[in-house]
């Protein structure tokens, strides 16, 4: 059995830490999603069904709300953090953060799902007629997924656009210094005539 070269482990290592550290992320923001939404709740009324006023409407996009400043602020932070650190192999690091972000954004939304209320329309079943019941907590606008990897490639172009370690342009013309004789100073008032 032939052992992966130092290239293949090294890809295998970047692709272990970039979506673990992912993983772990959207862990820890679905848990903070859960905690900071307050839930809207419907309210039994005649026929079984469940009714929201407007302000447990608003509730429910504020939870769509949440999800995007923290995807923002943690997928940022992200962006920067792991571009940073897996500066072995540009290229891969940046190849591997779209889908780290993916993962972490589905992972927060499992997480907060979990941790959130439960089903609601099981709980009314069980309830009288005027109580109410939390709605459970869960993304209701799609576009809001893609909140981390915007910010995790904004963050990862902060990194790459300030790193001195990328190669530098190529010159399209040659400057006065390169015409210069390299035996005289660089200093004009030394020059020779």
């Amino acid at each position: 059995m032939r052992r992966p070269s130092g290239r293949g482990q090294g890809l295998v290592a970047d692709v272990v830490v970039v979506l673990g550290t992912f993983l772990v992320l959207g862990i820890a923001a679905g848990v903070a999603w859960s905690l900071l939404v307050d839930p809207a709740e419907y309210t039994k009324v005649p026929g079984g069904s469940g009714a929201m006023d407007e302000l447990d409407l608003a509730k429910r996009f504020g939870a769509d709300g949440w999800y995007a400043v923290i995807g923002i602020v943690a997928g940022f932070l992200a962006g920067v953090g792991v571009t940073w650190w897996r500066t072995r192999d540009f290229r891969v690091t940046t190849a591997l953060l779209v889908p780290g972000a993916a993962v972490a954004a589905a992972t927060m939304a499992y997480v907060g799902r979990l941790l959130g209320p439960g089903d609601s329309g099981a709980a009314l079943a069980g309830v009288r007629r005027g109580d109410t019941v939390p709605v459970e907590l869960a993304v209701s606008s799609l576009p809001v997924y893609l909140t981390w990897p915007i910010a995790v490639l904004a963050g990862a172009l902060m990194v790459l656009w300030s790193s001195p370690g990328l190669p530098p342009l190529p010159r399209t013309s040659r400057g006065a210094m390169e015409d210069r004789d390299p035996e005289q100073p660089s200093n004009p008032e030394h020059t020779r005539l």
